[in-house]
């Protein structure tokens, strides 16, 4: 059940992805017209020893709505909230959310691959390319699903698709990624890939 949370209360940490400005203002039209954000933001709520009238609310999931809100001059905003969440957890929401709402271009899509796979190797190290067969091979192999395997589960994407997008990500340098983002090449996954090699 979502809350309605202060604007100005809400922290955003460091993102994956840049907010777009002209997607905001698009969203910002939307909430003027409708006069109210219709799909939640997902938050984290912590409070702080001692003070539990303050509690630290963190952006989890909903960047471009929060910049929308604040542009379209709203004070509150809905917002699903989750309680005392795990760092890598909640990096995950973030990912998540980006990769089922399909608007990421491939280079976008590829980086964010790329960091969901690094959270889960950190999460589950077993199923870590090398750990994984050593583990099979002794006789001691896990039941967790391979990376891809189990975003391929969780997000609808072929495991190709997936190994692909994070040997983009994996194989260009974070200057080179940069350089690419608004380009013709971030929206050409063949391209990427040439590039990658």
């Amino acid at each position: 059940m979502a809350e309605m949370v202060d604007i100005e209360l809400i922290t955003i940490g460091e993102r994956l992805r840049a907010v777009d400005q002209d997607h905001v203002a698009v969203i910002a039209d939307s909430i003027r017209q409708c006069g109210r954000v219709l799909q939640p933001i997902t938050i984290s709520r912590k409070f702080a020893t001692g003070d539990a009238l303050r509690p630290e609310m963190t952006l989890l999931a909903g960047a471009h709505r929060l910049a929308a809100a604040k542009l379209a001059g709203l004070d509150v905003i809905p917002a699903e909230i989750v309680e005392d969440i795990k760092p890598l957890q909640a990096k995950l929401i973030e990912i998540d959310e980006n990769l089922l709402r399909h608007e990421l271009n491939p280079l976008d899509r590829a980086v964010f691959l790329a960091e969901r796979k690094r959270i889960y190797e950190e999460l589950h190290p077993e199923t870590k390319a090398g750990v994984a067969g050593a583990k099979a091979k002794h006789g001691s192999a896990s039941d967790t699903m391979s990376f891809a395997k189990d975003a391929a589960d969780r997000l609808g994407f072929n495991p190709r698709t997936i190994e692909r997008s994070v040997k983009i990500a994996t194989s260009l340098s974070a200057d080179v990624r940069k350089n690419l983002i608004g380009t013709d090449l971030s929206k050409n996954q063949s391209e990427l890939l040439l590039l990658a090699k």
